[in-house]
């Protein structure tokens, strides 16, 4: 098989339209002949050609690997095929290339006139070769500590202990307590209650009621546990009942505290959200918010802005502000076209996140009802969208890549690409030095979000033509049964993480 320059630069062209750069795929456009191709071949071209491409490389390097000289299979142990599977990557690829056929060195005549690396450039290479192993673009494997059984939900306590809330077979509630020793995570309580007997909670015939959500309040004394059938369950951490919120109709899509505990902004896939006293179980505020001509849910978060005000989807891809105790909203934000897909306040800057699937995500300043900022990049919908500091967000998408965009610079700043592998969930840890993604092929893949903003200060902040890669801090793929990765979630200190699966057992990794 053989590729012409003219089919590489139409690869590398649609690599840079599918990655949101469109400046350099305009640069490349107009000194080459891609535009004929595309008219021509662009249909028979799927997304991520070049990248599947590179992976198939990737895999003849891997099959010459493991050919001795004399033609005959290199034997295979367990650990050679684990030690294979996981860190075999582009970068050993090329390196094993680089041992066999290294670098012609700049010498004399054809060094660069006052080139430090030139006069030492062999040195540098011998030593490098040895320091493969250690280098970071080496990806380690993480390392499970617990697993615990199939659960509908499981969520991190917001305290400082490592209680552990998930809701198994039967809708048994149980909550699980750890503590760390010698670097293992050791199980020391568990208390576990039957949701399916209390009133409310209860089904009769063969209707199915899992709950659709679990939310643990900031002090991490009382967790929320919105239902399939509407009702909000409220249980303490020493696990007892402490009221059963009744007044939705349908499924509980988002439940969101507020920052003293006092309140609760619940919303369902009919579209209706409610405004909950926390001490007495009243509803204080309902909303129902209904297009006569579509059936679509408008949003699937809620957030609040402070203690006083909160923000919930509206018609045709706009957000509501209401007040405490206002039935009308005090303002409305419009620029998204489609459902909401995340809603973030921070807390520092004032300024609120929102993403959508019209592929969009925008940023709204305090006292402003137009967005500031709107990214554009992503070529499906926003599975995530969080804030890395009072400057920077990040989101993930269905489309296989992890993006840090700047507030300031209005531009995409760093990238994250996996393949192609849609990212079904993404969750900033609580010291916000790591972000998480889960794949629907199973996979997590922890990203070191502290490395790359300490890269990007070095560059004072700049907006190069080219986003920095973001660094890996490391990954893990369960052994079981594939399953798609449903919810994620991180302790208090950031130590550990829990990864709820679609059909198989949770487990909880340590990213230390």
């Amino acid at each position: 098989m053989s590729i012409t320059s003219e089919e590489l630069n139409y690869l590398i062209w649609r690599y840079l339209q599918e990655s949101g750069k469109e400046l350099s795929a305009l640069a490349l456009q107009e000194d080459t002949r891609v535009l004929e191709f595309e008219e021509r071949f662009g249909e028979h071209f799927p997304i991520g050609s070049l990248v599947n491409f590179v992976q198939r490389g990737i895999l003849y390097t891997e099959a010459d690997l493991m050919v001795k000289g004399d033609g005959s299979v290199i034997e295979q142990s367990e650990e050679f095929d684990q030690s294979y599977g996981k860190n075999f990557s582009l970068i050993q690829a090329l390196e094993i290339d680089r041992q066999k056929y290294p670098e012609i060195v700049a010498e004399g005549r054809f060094a660069l006139a006052g080139d430090p690396a030139a006069s030492d450039a062999m040195t540098s290479a011998k030593s490098s070769m040895p320091e493969t192993a250690n280098n970071q673009d080496f990806i380690k494997t993480l390392k499970e500590v617990s697993k615990i059984p199939v659960s509908a939900s499981a969520q991190w306590s917001t305290k400082s202990e490592l209680i552990l809330a998930s809701v198994e077979q039967n809708l048994t509630l149980a909550l699980r307590t750890y503590k760390n020793e010698e670097e293992s995570l050791i199980e020391t309580s568990k208390l576990i209650a039957q949701l399916s007997i209390i009133p409310g909670v209860s089904t009769t015939n063969s209707e199915s009621n899992e709950v659709t959500v679990l939310e643990w309040a900031p002090d991490g004394n009382l967790l929320a546990c919105g239902m399939e059938n509407g009702n909000l369950v409220l249980w303490s951490a020493n696990n007892k009942l402490c009221n059963i919120l009744t007044l939705h109709r349908s499924a509980i899509l988002a439940v969101k505290w507020s920052s003293d505990n006092s309140h609760i902004l619940s919303y369902d896939v009919q579209n209706t959200a409610v405004i909950w006293n926390t001490s007495t179980g009243t509803a204080l505020q309902i909303f129902e918010l209904k297009d006569d001509n579509s059936s679509e849910v408008l949003g699937v978060d809620v957030e609040w802005l402070g203690v006083d005000k909160f923000v919930i989807p509206g018609l045709q891809g706009s957000i509501l502000v209401y007040s405490l105790g206002e039935n009308k909203p005090v303002g409305k934000l419009l620029g998204h076209t489609a459902t909401l897909t995340g809603l973030e306040f921070n807390t520092k800057n004032r300024m609120l996140l929102s993403s959508s699937e019209d592929l969009t995500l925008r940023i709204w300043r305090s006292g402003s009802i137009n967005s500031s900022n709107c990214f554009y990049g992503h070529s499906q919908s926003i599975t995530c969208a969080q804030w890395l500091d009072e400057e920077k967000v990040i989101s993930t998408s269905m489309d296989g890549t992890v993006r840090v965009w700047s507030c300031r610079s209005n531009a995409q700043v760093a990238l994250a690409l996996v393949d192609g592998t849609p990212i079904l969930c993404g969750s900033l840890s609580p010291d916000k030095t790591k972000f998480a993604i889960g794949k629907m092929d199973g996979e997590v893949t922890v990203y070191e979000i502290s490395l790359l903003l300490d890269k990007l200060r070095d560059n004072g902040n700049s907006t190069s033509v080219q986003p920095l890669s973001i660094p890996i801090f490391g990954d893990f793929q369960s052994d079981e049964a594939e399953s798609y990765v449903n919810t994620l979630s991180w302790d208090s200190e950031s130590q550990y993480l829990s990864i709820n699966y679609s059909q198989t057992k949770v487990s909880v990794i340590s990213v230390e």
